[in-house]
This record gives C-alpha cells, structure tokens and sequence, in this order.
C-alpha cells in the first residue's frame, strides 16, 4: 500500500512564519517559535519542501554566447548550460526524558524548562552547522557556507595573508559584497560586533556605511550597505557562532575569525526540509520512571546559485580599518 508523505512546508516560508500556521495549543509551534528566538541566522534562512530526502534543482554551467549577424548569415543558435544537483537532508531525533520523581518534586513546569533547553542547543546546533558543517568529516550532517566556499577570488577572499590576520578592512568587506549574487545579508563574529558600534562613531572613517534599526520585534540590527549583519546567538556557556579560532591564511595562530555574506532567498540559499520539526509528548515510557518528549526533524542546507554565499577570512578581533 503506498504512503502518503505530508510535507508542512511548499512554498519559501521563514521558522518563524511557518510556527504562526500551527495551532495555538500545538507544542511544536512553542518550540519552534523560542528555537527562531535564540538565532537571528535561523530567523532570517526561508525554508522549502525535500521529497523522497532530497531537493533536485539546477544551476547555471554557463551562459549562451550572444552577438550580431550580418546580411545572409544564419542567427546565433549557441545554448547556455545546467547543472542538475541534489541536496539531502539530514535526521535530527532528541528525546527530552524527565524522571517522574523529579517531576513529583518540582512540578511538571520542570519538564518545559528542559524543553527550553532543548530549543537553545538545537537551535544553537543548526546555526553551527548552518555555517560550520562538513559532510566530508561527518556525513550525518550537510555542508554550511565554509566548506561551500573553497574557490578564491569567486567565493573566497582572505583580508590579510599575514601570519596572525589582521583588523577586518571595509575595502575587503566591500570586495566580498560583490561577489554575492543578490545578497541578503552578513554572518559575522560576535566578538566584532563592539567594533562596529565603534566603527560607526569613528569619524575618520567617513561613509562607513554602518547603521542601526529597530526590527519588527524590538531587536536592534546593526547593518552594513543596508545588509542585516547577523551574529547568531547571545553569549552562553557554548562557544560564540564564529569564534576567533580559526588559522589566517598566512598562518601564525588560531585567532583569527570569517564573515560570510549571503543570499538567503529562493533560488539563492535556503533551508529544506523533508520533515518539518515535530514536538511529540510520548508520557510516560513503560517499564521506566520517566516521561518523554520526543523532537523530529529530517533538514538539509541548500545552495541553488554558484555565487549564493562567500567567505572573508582571516579577521582579528580589532578596530575596523578602511
């Protein structure tokens, strides 16, 4: 008998904007809304349907050839080229199990604060891979834009070759820009976040381009060439989004970090999904003391166009230079 596979999400559509179609009293829409409340990044990735595990699309291999005939000479017949590609999604189940004694003791509000917790790690997990994941070192889980981002001077950029980096430079952050096709937004290290408010007072560097907003929920947005500048996650007992442990391209330390500028859009780079996040309140399990909460979520990362997303390396945590 064949079966019938719902897929929750068809169209681009944000976490946030997908959490507001669940009902009210549904315990995936509270996890899911407090997961998008913990990363700016997953706030701003859309998301799109996986079938059968995957996500088929095609890029452009090249760009037909276009020019003027002359009298009695054939019209131009050259083609351009596609590159037919497949993204897979990756299996995420956590079970969130409670002893009944605690619960007993404490209520079973102890129960949602450890769900609460569960939307903190996995929300700071996806941001991690979103930027950091390697399916060639572990292949439970997909690429992120780092190891998406291994051609130089196409989507790759070093800001110094010097042993140690050095302190970000606007003229490099504008070079990366331009390299994106229909950029969106920044992913930068938190730790030079202090450097852009800095950057923004310092009138030697005139026409910075470093703003302020409030966004539609309160939250401040720093912005470069009116680009978000997003960071991932509040400082917690877990190391930043991008730290600065990273080796520059002329060696020296692991102090050096990376900001990455993005195409976060349809045809661009993009979140999928061949299971949408599930919270399932399973009770208590036979034969145990315990109550569980069982969280499922089959996701991938996407790059639909070769210029979606590149990568600045080599960045020390320092002011801000031109």
């Amino acid at each position: 008998m064949p079966v019938s596979i719902t897929v929750g999400v068809t169209t681009p559509i944000t976490f946030l904007e997908y959490a507001k179609t669940l009902d009210q009293t549904d315990p995936t829409r509270v996890f899911v809304e407090n997961m998008v409340a913990e990363s700016d990044v997953m706030r701003a990735v859309p998301i799109l349907p996986a079938s059968m595990g995957r996500r088929a699309m095609i890029d452009i291999g090249s760009l037909p050839v276009t020019g003027f005939r002359g009298l009695n000479e054939a019209g131009n017949e050259q083609t351009g080229t596609f590159n037919l590609r497949e993204e897979d999604t990756f299996f995420i189940d956590e079970y969130i199990k409670v002893d009944r004694a605690i619960i007993d003791r404490l209520g079973r509000g102890h129960i949602y604060k450890q769900e609460k917790l569960k939307t903190i790690s996995l929300s700071q997990m996806w941001s991690q891979m979103w930027v950091k994941g390697d399916n060639s070192s572990n292949p439970r889980q997909p690429n992120g834009m780092q190891a998406r981002c291994n051609t130089l001077n196409v989507n790759l950029l070093h800001n110094s070759v010097a042993a140690g980096g050095a302190a970000l430079s606007l003229a490099n952050l504008d070079q990366l820009y331009w390299l994106v096709n229909k950029p969106t937004h920044w992913v930068f290290p938190r730790g030079l976040m202090a450097f852009i408010d800095i950057a923004a007072r310092n009138s030697t560097l005139t026409g910075n381009q470093f703003t302020a907003d409030t966004d539609n929920i309160g939250r401040k947005v720093r912005r470069y060439k009116d680009l978000p500048i997003l960071f991932g996650y509040e400082p917690d007992d877990t190391p930043d989004l991008l730290p600065f442990t990273e080796v520059g391209a002329g060696g020296g330390g692991a102090v050096t970090s990376s900001i990455y500028c993005a195409s976060f859009r349809d045809g661009g780079m993009y979140g999928i999904e061949q299971t949408p996040l599930q919270v399932i309140p399973e009770g208590l399990l036979p034969g145990t003391p315990f109550e569980s909460t069982h969280v499922k979520w089959d996701w991938g990362i996407a790059k639909e166009h070769p210029r979606a997303c590149a990568r600045l390396t080599s960045i020390t945590s320092a002011t801000i230079v031109a």
